[in-house]
């Protein structure tokens, strides 16, 4: 009998025989290039506090690899939230512009109601800095509309660090004038992740900061509010074109609280 089974309790039990799987593969995987498409499908729920409804989401991502080095991709989200049914479809495109720059664009198209941008655009500019290239800085700027003649316009600015042991870390802050009243938000963030594609990535994020709106059904909306959230992740490869996907967030804000998990599969190919 495994012993992770006979001694532990069933979900971490569970946890470290995925770890133990995991782990299995990263030495035959580490040293392959990486396929040129892959999709990671994930379906995920939310449980609330002050009596409101939970939250489910089913998400698809792609992205592939161009023969000329640039990156192509979409994202398709169906969301229950407050209630209320929506979704959106983006996709996005980032091409490089020598060795040191690039950028992404984005567009995204949503349908359901006021939390849910009916149209958005992103611009991200990146560059790479020092003798290793190894800092690269963004800066973006995105705007956005929803209903009741309500939009967002923003800019976020960030600084990523690529350090040995396959270590990464991230720092920026999103700021944002949100209209009808002109209401003025900003959302520090910092994020960790460790790992290689093809064996098994982790990842940690923290945001603290400011929101403008959000509705939290037909009658009653939040303005100009604090939150925070906490959010953990795992992918890892169980073989070397597939593997499955964790997730985690605590989410709170002075009105309620929200904890969601959820799971998928990646394919690479």
């Amino acid at each position: 009998m495994n012993l992770a089974h006979r001694w532990l309790p069933r979900p971490v039990a569970l946890a470290v025989s995925l770890a133990v799987l995991c782990t299995g593969v990263v030495a035959q995987t580490a040293a392959e290039a990486p396929p040129p498409r892959a999709l990671a499908m994930s379906l995920s729920q939310g449980r609330l506090t002050a009596g409101l409804p939970d939250a489910r989401a089913a998400n698809l991502r792609g992205t592939w690899v161009l023969a000329d080095g640039q990156v192509a991709g979409f994202e398709a989200l169906d969301e229950t939230k407050f209630g209320a049914h929506g979704g959106v479809l983006a996709g996005n495109y980032t091409r490089s512009f020598g060795p040191d720059w690039y950028a992404t664009a984005t567009l995204a198209l949503g349908h359901g109601g006021p939390n849910w941008a009916r149209q958005r655009v992103d611009l991200d500019v990146a560059t790479k800095w020092g003798a290793a290239r190894a800092i690269v800085t963004h800066l973006a700027v995105n705007g956005a509309t929803y209903d009741n003649d309500r939009s967002d316009r923003g800019v976020r600015a960030s600084v990523v660090a690529y350090l040995p042991g396959a270590l990464v870390l991230e720092g920026g802050i999103l700021l944002n004038v949100s209209s009808p009243g002109a209401v003025a938000s900003h959302m520090p963030y910092a994020s960790l992740t460790w790992g290689r594609e093809g064996a098994q990535v982790v990842s940690l994020r923290v945001s603290s900061g400011t929101e403008a709106y959000q509705a939290l059904g037909a009658s009653q909306q939040l303005v100009d509010f604090h939150s925070d959230s906490l959010a953990l992740g795992w992918r890892c490869w169980v073989a070397p074109r597939w593997g499955f996907v964790l997730n985690a967030e605590q989410y709170r804000n002075p009105t309620y609280q929200r904890r969601t998990a959820g799971a998928g599969l990646l394919v690479q190919f």
